[in-house]
């Protein structure tokens, strides 16, 4: 191997796009890379001194190829890049249980131990099973593009039956979400996965290609007015205001309290979430506001007296 690591991302494309379609000519190389076929080639070099047994065949029908029988080397990767590897193998345990055969083959092929230092787990508390099965089953239909059949609950309370082609799956702000195109609405839509009711393979298969169809994830959300807000929560409210807003807008005071300036939208959101903390919060500006929380406290009050 001569002690050389291939710390250019290009290289490692180079070598499993010649494992995994065999002999492909410079040009092509070229083009999949967006790079000059001279830069191919002296990427081709480079493989060459890294001890990847990889040539070129000149004329017709030639082109760049890997010695017949040749398998991936476990010292193309140095040791942090192993580490990092296994890491993120392991991550994926989270979402997918049939990945621990992998991480062993790896953990065997790099001579490591397989060190559980880390464990994600993206299951509500109490309904791991149930959602590990949800996501076996849309990580199949996703891979296999198999026609799902969906009840959903959507924000205004409505519940609707939907047929999708699933096409993603997306962890975004403490939620998951399965982005798809729904033949009801005849668009791409994002379902909340908390939402989906029931969930069902119908037993067809979609053909269709959306990849450069999809939307991205995040559109620019639209202009909206926002509120500044001044709030001083108790003590024993600390837990959530460090997990809910940035560490930046937070002063402990000398007697434990937390001030916190932030801006919020002018919606019906801001009162209903401020009322979840309940009397560990103070809306100290603006006291419009303070009136509207007021009012709001009575209804619910009003509510569960009747």
């Amino acid at each position: 191997m001569g002690g050389i690591f291939l710390k250019n991302d290009r290289l490692f494309q180079i070598l499993y796009l010649l494992l995994n379609q065999g002999t492909l000519s410079a040009p092509e190389l070229a083009r999949t890379l967006e790079v000059s076929v001279r830069t191919v080639y002296r990427d081709v070099e480079a493989l060459s001194m890294a001890g990847v047994p990889v040539y070129a065949s000149p004329g017709k029908g030639g082109g760049i190829s890997l010695l017949p029988g040749y398998t991936f080397d476990k010292r193309l990767l140095s040791d942090e890049e192993q580490n990092q590897l296994l890491f993120a193998v392991q991550s994926l345990q989270a979402a997918d249980q049939t990945v621990n055969v992998l991480l062993d083959k790896l953990a065997s092929a790099f001579q490591k131990s397989s060190q559980n230092w880390i464990e994600v787990d993206f299951s509500r508390w109490g309904l791991r099973r149930k959602d590990t099965a949800r996501f076996e089953l849309l990580k199949n239909a996703i891979l296999g593009r198999q026609v799902l059949d969906l009840t959903y609950c959507g924000a205004s309370g409505q519940i609707t039956r939907r047929s999708v082609h699933p096409l993603k799956l997306i962890y975004k702000d403490k939620h998951w979400y399965l982005q798809a195109f729904c033949l009801r609405a005849d668009g791409f839509r994002l379902f909340k996965v908390g939402r989906i009711l029931n969930l069902a393979p119908v037993g067809e298969v979609f053909s269709h290609d959306y990849t450069a169809e999809l939307p991205p994830v995040e559109l620019e959300p639209p202009p909206v007015s926002s509120v500044p807000l001044r709030l001083r929560f108790s003590q024993s409210a600390a837990f959530r205001v460090y997990d809910e807003f940035d560490r930046e807008s937070i002063e402990v005071q000398p007697d434990g309290t937390l001030l916190v300036d932030v801006s919020y939208p002018l919606d019906g959101w801001v009162v209903s979430y401020l009322f979840s903390f309940g009397t560990d919060v103070d809306l100290l500006e603006p006291a419009w506001l303070r009136d509207q929380l007021a009012d709001y406290a009575e209804k619910i009050a009003a509510h569960h007296r009747t």
